[in-house]
């Protein structure tokens, strides 16, 4: 009985390989989108967690931008602010440039972008890995204690995942 269905399935495979790869592309591709992001969000995270006790530059937001992220079924969607800055780190009488970007979430994309006009070409603290100054880390709470949001519901009031694992 066994053998007999799996030959059915693999007459199927056979026949349809344009089908296929549709089906395999449409499951396969956000799958690893979000594996992806997960990923990337995990090292953000150990980055942030260890970076607290990294050495301490001035940076400089250079553009600010708002994507709208990705909404699964039954759930709210998510903007992205997202913001790219520079920052030079000093070696001796060597100077070096570097940047990075810094990503947060907001369930609303006025507030996202309400929060990024603050930040406009300000100087920010960026904390630098020592050995390798091009890996580089911008805290939540570097940028809550100079640039917060005044709160407007009690919503605003409650932490975001963001501020309690900071990027």
């Amino acid at each position: 009985m066994i053998v007999h269905g799996s030959f059915d399935l693999l007459k199927w495979f056979h026949g349809n390989p344009i089908q296929i790869w549709n089906s395999l592309h449409s499951l396969l591709m956000p799958l690893a989108v979000v594996i992806a992001k997960y990923f990337q969000t995990l090292i953000k995270r150990r980055n942030a967690r260890l970076a607290q006790h990294w050495p301490v530059t001035d940076g400089r937001v250079l553009s600010i931008d708002v994507a709208a992220g990705i909404k699964f079924a039954g759930s709210q969607q998510r903007f992205s602010a997202t913001f790219k800055y520079s920052y030079t780190v000093q070696n001796g009488s060597e100077v070096t440039y570097f940047s990075g970007n810094y990503f947060r979430p907001f369930p609303e994309k006025d507030r996202a972008w309400e929060w990024l006009e603050l930040l406009k070409n300000q100087h920010i603290r960026v904390h630098y890995k020592p050995d390798h100054p091009e890996v580089s880390s911008v805290l939540t709470s570097d940028l809550d204690a100079h640039f917060a949001l005044p709160a407007r519901t009690p919503a605003d009031l409650v932490l975001s995942p963001s501020e309690i694992y900071p990027q």
